[in-house]
C-alpha cells in the first residue's frame, strides 16, 4: 500500500453517502434546490475541465492531485458548516470548490499512474488502487448505521471531514512523476493544436463515446437498481445486501487484469464492453429474481473492467498520436463528453420514464453493443 492507495481509501470514506439528499433537506434545502446544486456541480466540472487539464500539464500531476485533495477537503468541511448553520450559499459555496476539485482530479488521476507506470503496468496499479475506494465505501458504509445511531447527520459529516484531512495527508507522500511527464514551457496554441489532432482521430471519437455510454450506465446502476428491484418483484430490503455484494466482486477486477495481461488489449477493450453491453440489455428485459440479481452483482465488475480498459486505450492513443505533453488535457477534453452525457441521461430519464425502466437499462446496452462493434472496426487497423 502506497500513499496513491491511502488517498484511495480516504476518497471512499463518505460516510453521509447514503443521506445525500437528507443532509440537505434537514438543513432547509428543498428538493428543488438539491437537484440545481447537483446541476451546479455538473456544469462547474463540464465548464472546468479544459482550464484545469491545461493548468495540470503546466504545474505537474502530483502538484494537482495535492490541490485537489486541500480543496475536496475544504468542500467538506464547507458542507458540514452549511449543515449546522443550515446556509444556502454555503451549500452553493461547496459545490463550488466540490466541482473544481473534481475538474483538478479528472483525468489527472490516470495521467499520474500513466506517467509513473508506464503502459505495461498502469492497469494492474488503476485496479490496485480502485479496490482501496472500493475498501474505503465498504468500510463506509458497514460504519455508517454505527455513527447515524450514536452521532446523526452531524457525525456523519465529521467522520467524512477526517477522512478528507487524512485523504490530503495521503497525498503529500505522492511519489513524483518523471520530469519528462512535466512540460516546461508549452503555449497554448501548442494545447490546442494537439487537441485538435486528438479529436480528428475516429478512435479517440469512439473511446469518448464508449466512456459516456459507461457513465450512463453507472447513473443507471447508481439510481434505478432500487427501481428494478421492484420491477422484478423483489423486496427493496434487498438492495444493502446487493450494494455490499456487487462492491465486494468489484474488487475481483484486479486479479482479472492481472490474469488477461500479455492479452492484446484493444481485443480485451472490445470483449468487455461486448459483454458490458450484451449484460445490460439482457438486464433490461430480465423479470425473473433468480436470473436478475446475479446479474446486478456481475454488471458493475464488468462496467468496471471496460472502464480501466478504456482508460489505459486513451492513454495509449494519446502517445500514438504524441500529445503525451498535453495528456492532462487531452484526458479532460475526452472526459467533457462523459459529463454532458451524464447531464443528457438525467434529463432523458425523466422523459422516458413512460417506457419503464427495462427499456433504459436495454437501451444504454444496445447503444453499448454498437459502440463496441464500432471500436472493434476501428481497432483493426491499429494494433494493441
Amino acid at each position: 500500500m502506497d500513499a496513491y492507495d491511502g488517498m484511495s481509501l480516504c476518497g471512499g470514506l463518505v460516510f453521509f453517502a447514503p443521506v445525500a439528499l437528507l443532509v440537505r433537506t434537514q438543513a432547509g434545502i428543498s428538493e428543488t434546490q438539491f437537484f440545481l446544486l447537483q446541476a451546479l456541480l455538473s456544469g462547474i466540472i463540464a465548464l472546468g475541465e479544459l482550464p484545469t487539464g491545461h493548468l495540470t500539464d503546466r504545474m505537474g500531476y502530483r502538484r494537482s492531485l495535492i490541490l485537489a485533495q486541500l480543496l475536496l477537503l475544504a468542500a467538506r468541511g464547507l458542507l458540514l458548516a452549511a449543515f449546522l448553520l443550515r446556509s444556502l450559499p454555503l451549500f452553493v459555496a461547496e459545490a463550488l470548490v466540490e466541482g473544481i476539485s473534481a475538474c483538478l482530479s479528472s483525468g489527472t488521476a490516470s495521467a499520474y499512474l500513466y506517467a509513473l507506470y508506464g503502459e505495461s503496468d498502469y492497469l494492474p496499479k488503476a485496479a490496485h488502487a480502485a479496490n482501496f475506494g472500493t475498501a474505503g465505501f465498504l468500510l463506509s458504509t458497514a460504519a455508517y448505521a454505527l455513527l447515524y445511531r450514536y452521532f446523526g447527520l452531524t457525525g456523519l459529516l465529521a467522520a467524512t471531514v477526517l477522512a478528507g484531512a487524512a485523504g490530503f495527508a495521503c497525498s503529500l507522500f505522492l511519489r513524483r512523476e518523471p520530469r519528462a511527464a512535466v512540460p516546461e514551457h508549452r503555449s497554448q496554441s501548442t494545447m490546442w493544436g494537439q487537441l485538435g489532432k486528438i479529436f480528428r482521430d475516429r478512435q479517440a471519437l469512439l473511446l469518448t463515446a464508449l466512456l459516456s455510454m459507461f457513465s450512463v450506465a453507472w447513473l443507471l446502476v447508481n439510481f434505478f437498481y432500487a427501481e428494478k428491484l421492484a420491477d422484478c418483484g423483489i423486496p427493496l430490503t434487498w438492495l444493502s445486501a446487493i450494494i455490499i455484494a456487487y462492491s465486494a466482486g468489484q474488487m475481483l477486477a484486479e486479479p482479472i487484469i492481472r490474469l488477461c495481461a500479455g492479452k492484446a488489449r484493444s481485443r480485451l477493450t472490445a470483449i468487455f464492453c461486448l459483454l458490458c453491453g450484451g449484460g445490460l440489455a439482457a438486464f433490461g428485459w430480465l423479470r425473473t429474481p433468480w436470473a436478475a440479481v446475479p446479474l446486478m452483482v456481475l454488471l458493475p465488475l464488468l462496467l468496471d473492467l471496460a472502464s480501466f480498459y478504456l482508460e489505459e486505450r486513451q492513454n495509449h492513443l494519446i502517445d500514438r498520436l504524441d500529445a503525451g505533453r498535453d495528456r492532462a488535457a487531452a484526458l479532460s477534453a475526452m472526459n467533457i463528453g462523459v459529463n454532458l452525457a451524464e447531464i443528457a441521461s438525467l434529463f432523458a430519464s425523466s422523459l422516458l420514464t413512460a417506457l419503464g425502466i427495462g427499456w433504459r437499462f436495454a437501451l444504454c446496452g444496445g447503444l453499448l453493443l454498437l459502440g463496441a462493434l464500432g471500436y472493434m472496426l476501428s481497432s483493426r487497423k491499429i494494433t494493441g
